[in-house]
């Protein structure tokens, strides 16, 4: 059965490995291009982007035992710990309401890849109740923003509720689903349940059809994920990204052979330049359930939960390290599946704005490009809890 699965660092490629593999054509000759003239940089234009390469920034919430924000903390109140190793702040700043700085942008993100018209139905009345909580201004400049077959496509930023709602209305008046044979009836009772390969298989329904399906749907979410959190490293101020939906497959199913080392490093490479564009960006992303019965997570093994935090090579790499629900988690996000209230929920994402702080520290020299370093922030008082970025992926 046809598997396909990997990403480049730059852009998304097909891999296929089968039982029965046909022999390779000849790869056809290549011309030369010529080597571009290298344009020399100052010293102080090398020192500058050392600095930007090996800076990291991490907007972090603090929160008491009630689960509200705790303000009025100090430098010194905080430790970073990288790799274990406690770091040096450079920069401390508590931020109020944006006050100050440049606004959080947020963004809703509606997901027609990988969820049913229903579903778009369902979080297009979330978003309204949403938008409708309360009279005036919104908070924040907020944006609507859905994934189709032809990628991201984003609204311009506004505080008007009318406006947005508008942007709403034009953005979901006519969705194009995901072009998969599978995408129109994934929210179904599935008939057998396959406890080994973590996912479900329904009747009369072909496995390497769906496993297929499946690949390409996390492909393309994936791929347009990248492009957009890469975009957000040239905006300026903060950017919540309030993604509503179950997220992508994890390819679990056992149709998918194991991954060769050529594949876990793409999948490795696409994990660190993500993870790296969020934070570099000061993109939060959020992964949000509307209420449906229907609507599962797919079921990660023991393994991927052991890298929940991050996974720290490629080698111990697998497709479920590029999950929804595992990159929230370690850009600082809130992962949110039992609500029961979708404009609530997004409300409580949207509130991690109000009172954060950002800590800076300049990263030590990575041995290779692309080595994880994980990231702990303690307070003075250990009741508080903090919810930061959970690692990065360091520059050379």
């Amino acid at each position: 059965m046809a598997r396909l699965r990997s990403m480049g660092a730059l852009a998304l490629v097909f891999v296929v490995s089968a039982l029965a593999q046909q022999p390779a054509a000849p790869a056809p000759a290549q011309s030369r291009t010529p080597v571009p003239a290298l344009t020399p940089r100052t010293h102080e234009e090398r020192e500058q982007r050392y600095q930007a390469e090996h800076q990291v920034t991490l907007n972090t919430l603090v929160t008491d035992r009630s689960g509200k924000p705790v303000t009025g903390l100090r430098q010194n109140d905080f430790t970073v710990l990288d790799n274990g190793q406690p770091r040096k702040l450079d920069m401390f700043r508590a931020v109020e309401a944006s006050k100050g700085i440049a606004p959080v942008r947020v963004i809703l993100m509606l997901d027609a890849v990988n969820n049913s018209p229903k579903d778009i139905a369902d979080d297009h009345k979330g978003i309204e109740a949403f938008l409708a909580q309360n009279p005036g201004q919104l908070a924040y400049p907020t944006s609507v923003g859905i994934l189709t077959a032809a990628g991201i496509k984003v609204s311009q930023p506004s505080r008007d509720r009318d406006t947005v709602q508008a942007q709403l209305n034009l953005l979901t008046r006519t969705v194009h689903l995901f072009d998969c044979s599978d995408s129109g009836g994934s929210q179904q009772v599935f008939a057998t349940f396959n406890t080994n390969a973590g996912t479900s298989i329904s009747e009369g329904e072909r496995p390497d059809e769906k496993a297929n399906c499946e690949n390409q749907r996390f492909h393309q979410s994936v791929a347009a994920l990248k492009h957009f959190v890469v975009e957000q490293e040239d905006e300026q101020g903060r950017a919540i990204l309030i993604w509503i939906g179950r997220g992508w497959p994890l390819l679990l199913r056992h149709e998918f052979s194991d991954d060769s080392p050529a594949l876990k490093q793409n999948l490795f490479d696409n994990l660190a330049l993500i993870s790296n564009a969020m934070r570099e960006g000061q993109v939060t992303l959020d992964a949000v359930f509307s209420p449906d019965l229907f609507r599962r997570v797919e079921l990660r093994t023991d393994h991927d939960n052991r890298f929940f935090n991050g996974v720290p090579s490629e080698n111990e790499m697998t497709a479920s390290g590029l999950g929804l629900q595992m990159l929230a988690h370690q850009s600082g996000g809130l992962v949110l599946i039992d609500g029961k209230d979708l404009a609530a929920e997004i409300a409580r994402c949207v509130g991690d704005a109000q009172s954060y702080y950002g800590l800076s520290f300049d990263s030590p020299p990575a041995g290779k490009p692309g080595e994880f370093h994980s990231l702990e922030v303690k307070t003075s008082d250990p009741s508080f809890t903090v919810r930061t970025n959970t690692g990065y992926y360091a520059e050379q």
